[in-house]
């Protein structure tokens, strides 16, 4: 293979890319870990990880920004091994110190070096192998994949069989690229977007209708608290539910990880002030074992929607759950572009943003689990020990999002919940936890089961400035105004609420503008790069008036939007800038958005994120969000 062999991203590397991007990208290295009995030579460990290096092309790829402003991937060619060897003999609590010590340094995503390879002596005279690499890499399935075939490369070498003997084929990341950019790629995105748009334009547009500040973060000063919130953390560890969950499993023919998606859809529809919002993204991993096997890290993302029953039936949520997951597989694409530019195109279509901050992860195999020291424990000593639930608060995950990742582990499952702590209400963490784990031990497996569960959850109620307009849009009007008065050339606005025909409430927006030319046609377009303000909707009356007041010049250029013009002109088409307009709606895609971003970094700028980018806020209002490095 030629040493400078380049090809683009695969859309499940570029959602990699994006979802791992930012100030603290460099603190997110994976391990695996492999332990060798003394007969095992250093020659044969080294061997096999040449062999499952040269199988696997993710594992001897760097990333860069291309000639033409794109990220794109650079495959090395196989060749001898790096491996770091240790002198010192390690006892198991040595190792498990050495890999914390080792997770905490710096790791380069993309473009820093390759995988790195330790290896050592443990006191009993076997040999210990570490690896550590960027999450950008690899994926939990890819690392069970990975873990599995090196040892079965081991054993081949050691029994004097060829080293690839019994190995599924691998699938690299060139082999989803050439699916993705063939008619067969155009096809499933298509099919992709006939089932996803349907759902973003019945859906209300935010569950939870009150200001919940992005902002709002810890300030460095004596942990104290600015703004209307904090997020936070919920963790409910279990080793009951390991195994009634798998029980549960067999016995319905139901998959665990539906069976929890059920459960917490009906935690959350005693929560959620508009539970017709519920809409979820869920994320998959085709990487893995099986009859091909991918180490690359190649996310999927689905959006469904879950028909769960009022009245708490665990078992016909679970299979509401399931069946929405197998609709939304069949017709999903990879990565994350068909969701991203859906909801970019449904919410301009209909006047808001649609929220959708609900996301789902489960992981049956957690990265860097020993998984031969599981326990075999099954209900009995194990089964009595108690579920322990504990949160906390961090200000590391910008953004709005209820996120819960369900992790299988060896004798315990785990589940945590990332999410604005305003999005509750009264409830709190462990309100959430513990109701969602009685419903999911069901009767009889916990001696303090209500006949309800869910009996202790009260609903958040909306805030009281917001209100529900006709096709299931929340406004704040106070916002609709002050935001319409930001605008260039706009004097004063107001807003009042009207009655439509069929009993549902419009909004009216009245404006004054110095700009006698502008029309409610004109005013209406330049409202979408509004859509990003909280509470916002695009009126569906507007009536403009002129003022006496001398019409205002045009915006004042800045070094930070001249920056963003040279660096985002690469990614449009021929002509397309305009200072006034959005990213995506000038032609941009989200496959450029990662040159955008590293182009903004080379020329000294920061200060966006690729969802700054790809939100409708125009480029004038991003430059203004922009710093110096």
């Amino acid at each position: 293979m030629p040493e400078d062999m380049c090809v683009p991203f695969t859309s499940g590397q570029l959602s990699a890319w994006l979802l791992f991007y930012g100030p603290s990208s460099d603190r997110l290295t994976r391990w695996e870990r492999w332990t060798f009995p003394e007969e095992v030579s250093r020659e044969t460990v080294v061997e096999a990880v040449r062999q499952v290096t040269g199988c696997h092309e993710a594992l001897r790829t760097t990333a860069r920004v291309g000639a033409d402003g794109l990220m794109e991937q650079r495959i090395h060619p196989v060749g001898p091994v790096d491996m770091e060897h240790l002198d010192q003999v390690f006892a198991e609590d040595e190792i498990i110190e050495l890999i914390r010590r080792l997770v905490k340094e710096p790791i380069a995503m993309a473009e820093g070096p390759l995988p790195r390879w330790i290896m050592g002596r443990t006191d009993t005279g076997g040999l210990f192998l570490l690896l550590l690499l960027h999450h950008f890499v690899l994926g939990s399935r890819g690392g069970k994949a990975l873990r599995d075939e090196l040892m079965q490369i081991v054993n081949n070498l050691s029994r004097g069989l060829p080293a690839a003997s019994g190995l599924p084929e691998a699938m690299n990341p060139r082999d989803f690229l050439a699916e993705e950019s063939g008619g067969r790629g155009e096809r499933t995105r298509e099919r992709a977007r006939r089932f996803t748009r349907p759902l973003l334009r019945d859906m209300s547009s935010t569950p939870f209708p009150m200001d919940l500040c992005e902002d709002a973060l810890p300030s460095e000063s004596a942990g104290e608290i600015s703004g209307p919130g904090r997020r936070m953390l919920g963790e409910l560890h279990s080793t009951r539910l390991r195994w009634r969950l798998e029980k549960l499993s067999e016995e319905w023919r139901i998959p665990v990880s539906a069976i929890v998606l059920g459960g917490l859809c009906l935690v959350l529809q005693r929560v959620v002030p508009d539970k017709d919002a519920m809409v979820w993204q869920v994320f998959s991993d085709a990487a893995g074992t099986g009859a091909k096997s991918c180490v690359g890290y190649q996310p999927m993302i689905s959006v469904l929607r879950v028909n769960a029953p009022d009245e708490g039936d665990l078992y016909s949520a679970a299979r509401g759950a399931w069946k929405a997951m197998l609709g939304s597989l069949r017709a999903q694409a990879p990565g994350e572009t068909v969701p991203v530019e859906e909801s970019f195109r449904v919410s301009r279509e209909r006047g808001v943003k649609l929220v959708t901050p609900f996301l789902y992860n489960y992981v049956a195999h957690g990265g860097g689990v020993l998984w031969e020291q599981e326990d075999g424990a099954r209900p009995g000593d194990a089964s009595s020990k108690p579920d322990k639930i504990e949160v906390s608060y961090f200000d590391n995950f910008p953004g709005i999002f209820f996120t819960c990742y369900v992790r299988r582990l060896p004798g315990v499952l785990q589940i945590s919940l990332y999410l604005h702590e305003r999005m509750l209400g009264e409830n709190s963490p462990h309100d959430l936890l513990r109701s969602l784990a009685d419903l999911l031990h069901g009767p009889g497996t916990s001696g303090a089961v209500q006949s309800d569960p869910l009996a202790v959850l009260r609903r958040v109620e909306p805030q009281e400035d917001w209100l529900r307009l006709s096709g299931g849009r929340w406004v704040k009007p106070s916002a609709v105004g002050e935001a319409l008065a930001s605008l260039h050339g706009i004097v004063e606005a107001s807003t009042e609420i009207i009655e439509d025909g069929d009993g549902g409430k419009r909004l009216l927006a009245r404006v004054r503008t110095t700009d006698a030319s502008s029309d409610p046609g004109s005013l209406r377009e330049r409202c979408h790069g509004l859509l990003d303000t909280a509470g916002f909707v695009v009126p569906d009356l507007i009536d403009v008036t002129g003022s006496d007041l001398p019409p205002d010049g045009p915006p004042p250029s800045s070094a930070a939007l001249d920056a963003l013009r040279t660096v985002v002109t690469r990614a449009l088409p021929s002509g397309a800038w305009d200072a006034q307009r959005c990213y995506l709606a000038s032609g941009g895609e989200l496959a450029a958005v990662p040159g955008v971003l590293e182009g903004l970094k080379k020329s000294g700028w920061e200060g966006l994120s690729w969802k700054d980018i790809c939100s409708h806020r125009p480029f004038s209002e991003l430059a203004a969000a922009m710093r110096r490095i």
